[in-house]
C-alpha cells in the first residue's frame, strides 16, 4: 500500500484522446474536417522541436488528416515570427500550412490569418466577417475547455453563418483546393474544350474554374466518373458542375479527371481559377488546443460548418509530492490516533463505573 501511494508518474506522459479515432473524429472526417497539429502550450522557447514529430505520429495512427489526403498538413503555430529551425522542422514534417496568430515570408508555407474572430459567446464579432473581402477565406478560432472552465459557443453566430452563401472548408482543404484549381490545364478545339486537372504530391483535392461565353446549348462529359450537378446550396467541397443563367459555368474537378464541354458552335471560352462553386467566401474555424473530440464537437455536431481541429495531446498533470507524502503521515497517524482512541475509551469506563465496593 506504501508503495502504491508513493508512486509518481513518469514525466512526459501524456493522456489518449479516444474519440479522436472512433465514432467521433470518422464521422467528423467524413462530413469534411480536418485534422492538424498544435504547438504545445508547453513547448515554449526550446531548440527541441520532437513535439512537431510526436504529435504527427499521434494524429496519423488514429485518423486521417482530411477526407482528400491521409498525411496531416497544417501546424498551429505560435503568436509572431517563426524562427528558421522551426519552420525546416515543419517543412521536413510535411506542415505546409501555418497560423493564425503566426508571421512568415518562406514561400515554402501559407500562413492562415484569424480574421473573423471567435465563435465563443461574448468574443464573436459578426461584423469582421460581413466586411471580409469577397473571394477570401474566414477563419474564426473556438475553444471549449480553459483549465476547469466550459467556454459557451455564439449560437446566433453559429445559426447565421449556417445559412450563408458561404464555402464550409477547412485550412488545408482551402489551401490545396487553390494548387488544384491553378494546375488545370485547357485544351481546345474546333466544336470542344477539355479541362484537365493532373495528379498532385499533396492531397487529392478537387479544384475549380470559373468558364465564360459558354454556347446554353453546350453538352459536358467527364473522363471518369459522371459527376451530379452542383446546386447553388452546395457549400461542402465536391466534383461537379454549375451553371449561371449568366452564361458562367462553375466546374469542380478531381485531380487524375477531365471534363469536356462540347459546343454547337465554335466559341472563344474564357475561364480562370475560382472559388468552389461561385460561392462568396470560404469559411472555417479553428479548434485550438483539441485535446477531447467529444468536448471541442458537442456543440456543432449537428451544424454545416466545417471545422480545421488541432490537435494537442494532453499531458498527465506534472508529478507532486503533496498527496504522496499526504499519505505517508495518514499511514503513520493512523495507529496512534487509533492507540489514543482505545484508551480515552477505557479511562470514560472507568470514569462512569465508579470505585469499587467490598461486600463485608
Amino acid at each position: 500500500m506504501l508503495v502504491s501511494v508513493t508512486s509518481l508518474p513518469i514525466s512526459g506522459e501524456y493522456q489518449d484522446d479516444t474519440w479522436l479515432g472512433n465514432v467521433i473524429g470518422p464521422e467528423l472526417l467524413e462530413a469534411g474536417d480536418e485534422f492538424g497539429c498544435q504547438t504545445p502550450e508547453s513547448a515554449g522557447a526550446r531548440d527541441n522541436f520532437d513535439f512537431i514529430q510526436e504529435c504527427k505520429a499521434y494524429l496519423s495512427g488514429r485518423i486521417n488528416a482530411s477526407r482528400w489526403g491521409e498525411q496531416p498538413i497544417s501546424f498551429a503555430t505560435p503568436q509572431g515570427d517563426i524562427s528558421r529551425e522551426f519552420r525546416d522542422e515543419l517543412f521536413n514534417s510535411g506542415f505546409t500550412v501555418v497560423g493564425d496568430l503566426s508571421e512568415t515570408d518562406d514561400e515554402r508555407f501559407t500562413v492562415i490569418h484569424r480574421n473573423g474572430g471567435s465563435v465563443e459567446s461574448g468574443l464573436s464579432n459578426k461584423s469582421l466577417i460581413e466586411s471580409a473581402d469577397e473571394g477570401g477565406l474566414i477563419s474564426l478560432y473556438w475553444i471549449a475547455r480553459i483549465e476547469d472552465m466550459n467556454i459557451r459557443r455564439d449560437r446566433d453566430l453559429v445559426d447565421w453563418l449556417s445559412n450563408q452563401d458561404y464555402w464550409f472548408t477547412t485550412w488545408g482543404e482551402w489551401v490545396t483546393h487553390q494548387i488544384s484549381s491553378l494546375s488545370i490545364t485547357v485544351e481546345t478545339n474546333s466544336n470542344s474544350t477539355t479541362f484537365t486537372n493532373p495528379n498532385l504530391d499533396i492531397w487529392n483535392t478537387p479544384g475549380t474554374v470559373m468558364v465564360d461565353n459558354v454556347d446554353q446549348y453546350f453538352g459536358l462529359e467527364w473522363s471518369g466518373v459522371q459527376y451530379d450537378p452542383l446546386e447553388k446550396e452546395d457549400r461542402i467541397l465536391r466534383a461537379g458542375h454549375r451553371e449561371e443563367s449568366s452564361g458562367l459555368l462553375y466546374l469542380t474537378i478531381p485531380p487524375g479527371e477531365s471534363v469536356t464541354i462540347y459546343n454547337a458552335k465554335p466559341l472563344t471560352i474564357s475561364h480562370e481559377p475560382s472559388i468552389f462553386n461561385g460561392l462568396k467566401n470560404g469559411v472555417t474555424i479553428a479548434g485550438h488546443h483539441t485535446t477531447n473530440m467529444r468536448e471541442w464537437s458537442q456543440d456543432f455536431r449537428d451544424s454545416p460548418l466545417r471545422f480545421t481541429w488541432l490537435i494537442e495531446r494532453s499531458q498527465v498533470p506534472s508529478p507532486t509530492l503533496v498527496l504522496p507524502l499526504l499519505s505517508i503521515s495518514i499511514l503513520i497517524a493512523t495507529p496512534i490516533i487509533i492507540k489514543k482512541i482505545i484508551a480515552s475509551d477505557k479511562e470514560h469506563q472507568r470514569s462512569i463505573s465508579g470505585p469499587s465496593m467490598t461486600t463485608p
